[in-house]
């Protein structure tokens, strides 16, 4: 359906206005009647004109132009209380008023009426702007359809909603609960054939005009995304030809949002597909690795013992047997570090924080791994009155114990080790350090990745996600972990913890 145009009428209040305005300047032209000259009297009536052309109009300011003048011929030219004049100069005076009045009446109400289409315009550009920085700003679907269902409102004071189609191409009802703003009730056969047609269609158009409400197809450049279901309180007003433009400014803007959230919706999805079956792929082969080694240690030694015909000595029996204890509790340190990491990652471990002094903690882990650092120097430096951590220690512990063992996969046999700590305003940080090879130039950061491989890690045993899951213990308590080179050689791991508030002293009871 073709817009409708919308002139108006000018309302009759302004032309009494109009005439109140030279009432007005009659009273002061009256006041002044006597003292000054008649070009001051027809001064006052011109500034009374403009004053109703900015204000009313082009056709208040003429019907003001010639009260005025009829005014000023009947009250303040001779022969007085007639409109004849008794001289010629009069007449031209009179006459050059009215044409300058019109002439300025008219400059006047093309300027008002320029402003008042700036100003149109400029309300126009902000209601787009603000309405195009939020959906800039959205991040799902129901953002989008919010922000777009309040500036709909506020702009064409017309209830309305947005509908999407499903998975099969049909239109349904939004399942999330509506807006104030929002249309609770739409034709869903009106809006399927605008989804499948993307033309608009309802009250005020060719198509189906029997429906309540006006449909609008939503697309971008690529294809229809939805249906805005507008239910107006003012047909001509949503048909003006500014306001459709808006409208189609409006759809245009909600298809691009809409149609950019899908795509990013589509290639996260794409990248957690990629990145699962990269990790799928690693997984596979550090466990085929790291499983097969201790299994074959074991299925050898196992067999040696179950078919010995009593030539083994009471050495060899031990050596064999203890091979396979060794053996099976590297299975179950990499099951148990893969389980580990599935927790951490899918958030289901409940930190059990409390106060723990730090000394208490290093204790503990260099017991656990007094068999593996049997031979090892390890220096610990813990400086006098260091604060209480509040953490969850048995996860502190186990990342502990992961530095550890990593440095004692990849250093020397016999090399020194290093646990440190020391304090800032905020956090303490704990460090692990060895002196080692050191670790390769731009792999600091992609150490502590799931699976990663370092230089020489393919003849290690693990499936690299000892430094991971210390990385996430780390980061669930608030804190940072980083790994660097030693100036002196070797490399250094440490991880930050905030400092909380310290535990409540108990006072002694007297």
């Amino acid at each position: 359906k073709k817009p409708v145009g919308h002139h108006g009428i000018k309302k009759p209040l302004n032309y009494l206005k109009s005439v109140a305005v030279i009432a007005a300047c009659t009273l002061l032209a009256h006041l002044m009647f006597g003292r000054f000259e008649l070009a001051n009297l027809v001064m006052v009536y011109l500034m009374g004109v403009i004053f109703v052309a900015t204000r009313f109009g082009r056709g208040p300011s003429i019907m003001a132009s010639i009260v005025g003048v009829a005014t000023l011929d009947f009250l303040f030219i001779t022969p007085y209380y007639t409109f004849s004049v008794s001289h010629s100069q009069y007449l031209f005076t009179l006459a050059a008023m009215l044409v300058v009045a019109i002439i300025t009446s008219n400059l006047m109400a093309n300027v008002h009426s320029q402003a008042k289409v700036a100003s149109h315009r400029e309300r126009r550009a902000a209601v787009l702007y603000a309405m195009s920085k939020e959906l800039s700003n959205s991040q799902t679907e129901e953002e989008v359809v919010r922000t777009a269902v309040r500036h709909l409102y506020s702009e064409f004071s017309s209830r309305n909603v947005i509908l999407f189609a499903d998975n099969n191409g049909r239109v349904a009802y939004p399942s999330q609960p509506g807006m104030v703003e929002s249309l609770h009730a739409a034709d869903l056969s009106v809006a399927q054939w605008v989804f499948d047609h993307n033309e608009m269609a309802g009250q005020g158009t060719n198509t189906l005009p029997g429906a309540a409400a006006i449909y609008f197809p939503i697309h971008n450049e690529d294809a229809v995304l939805g249906v805005l279901v507008l239910l107006p309180v003012n047909l001509r007003r949503v048909f003006l030809p500014e306001q459709q433009k808006l409208l189609e400014t409006f759809l245009r803007q909600i298809g691009q949002a809409v149609g950019r959230i899908r795509f990013a919706d589509q290639a996260k999805a794409t990248h957690l597909q990629i990145e699962a079956e990269r990790l799928r792929n690693s997984l596979l082969s550090a466990i085929s690795h790291d499983l097969r080694t201790p299994l074959a240690t074991i299925i050898g030694s196992a067999s040696a013992l179950s078919e010995d015909d009593g030539h083994l000595q009471a050495q060899d029996k031990f050596e064999l047997s203890r091979a396979i204890v060794d053996e099976a509790e590297r299975m179950s340190n990499l099951v148990n570090n893969i389980l580990d990491m599935a927790k951490l990652e899918t958030g289901v471990v409940l930190l059990n924080k409390q106060w723990h002094p730090l000394e208490e903690i290093v204790g503990t882990v260099l017991t656990r791994l007094q068999k593996h650092l049997a031979g090892r120097s390890v220096k610990v430096s813990l400086p006098p009155g260091i604060p209480m951590i509040f953490a969850d220690s048995v996860l502190i512990e186990q990342v502990l114990i992961n530095l550890l063992e990593n440095a004692l996969r990849y250093t020397p046999t016999g090399s020194p080790l290093e646990i440190s700590a020391k304090t800032a305003e905020q956090t303490i940080e704990i460090a692990v350090a060895d002196h080692g090879p050191g670790i390769p130039n731009g792999r600091e950061e992609r150490l502590f990745d799931k699976f990663y491989q370092g230089q020489h890690e393919r003849a290690q045993s693990g499936v690299g996600l000892g430094l991971a899951i210390c990385r996430a213990i780390v980061e669930i308590h608030g804190g940072h972990i980083q790994a660097h080179n030693r100036t002196s050689g070797g490399a250094i791991f440490s991880f930050e913890l905030p400092i909380d508030l310290p535990p409540p002293v108990i006072e002694p009871e007297e």
